[in-house]
């Protein structure tokens, strides 16, 4: 077996274990390419398909991995996803994905990475999860468990020229294993090498995010690349309030 055979096996069953142990806080700095497969060692992550999914519009991925707390009044707790067109909504686990649930603009608790009108013949809606360093040096042992809602070579509704674009939203959990609902948000536009962003005109899909009394936006695009200048665009909850710093 050669070493870049060796080195995948064993990151992927690091990568299992890394899902369910306690990890070290780290201060976020430069953004994650959360879009790189095996590559932790240059991008900070890694993404495992253990527990992949694929689906189109309307897509009802389940309940998060782990606990999230929105509301500084509420309990860390787990939700169901209703992953739409470029957003998610977080419903109860005890009521299944309904058909309003999926609806523009959404409603509730949401995220919106690029929450638009997609084409339903182009693309696929990815939910998987994995690993992430959001500082260098990447280290194993400081790695954050993710969650990933990828909306995977969509194309705009109408766009006769079928560019097709990657948006993701990342939720890290923050909690270093206590499951006190501590969590970040990264938004990513583009994907690996080309940074294929959402084309224009675009400016009727927008970013933005209603979580219990924590808001933001609705930002309108164009969006991306999400790394353009070094940054992630992050957003950062402790204790169920949006913090300015991600530590």
């Amino acid at each position: 077996m050669n070493s870049r055979k060796k080195t995948r096996l064993v990151l992927s069953v690091m990568s299992a274990g890394l899902l369910s142990i306690v990890s070290a806080s780290s201060q976020a700095g430069r953004s994650v390419r959360s879009d790189a497969g095996d590559s932790f060692e240059f991008f900070g992550s890694f993404w495992g398909n253990d527990s992949e999914q694929s689906g189109g519009p309307g897509f009802a991925t389940g309940k998060t991995e782990f606990k999230l707390k929105i509301n500084p009044n509420g309990k860390a707790r787990f939700f169901n996803v209703c992953m739409g067109e470029g957003f998610v909504k977080l419903i109860p686990t005890d009521t299944p994905c309904a058909a309003s649930d999926f609806a523009r603009p959404p409603t509730g608790n949401y995220i919106s990475v690029f929450a638009t009108d997609f084409e339903d013949s182009f693309g696929r809606y990815v939910r998987t999860r994995g690993f992430i360093d959001p500082a260098e040096p990447f280290n194993l042992w400081q790695a954050h468990p993710v969650m990933r809602f990828w909306w995977n070579g969509v194309v705009l509704a109408g766009d006769s020229n079928s560019t097709s674009f990657d948006v993701q939203i990342n939720l890290i959990d923050r909690s270093n294993g206590t499951n006190n609902g501590n969590f970040d948000i990264e938004m990513n536009y583009g994907t690996g090498g080309g940074d294929v962003v959402p084309p224009v005109p675009n400016t009727d899909g927008f970013q933005g995010f209603v979580l219990g009394p924590n808001t933001s936006g609705p930002t309108f695009g164009p969006f991306g690349p999400f790394d353009t200048d070094g940054a992630p665009i992050r957003f950062c909850f402790r204790d169920g309030k949006l913090r300015a710093t991600c530590n």
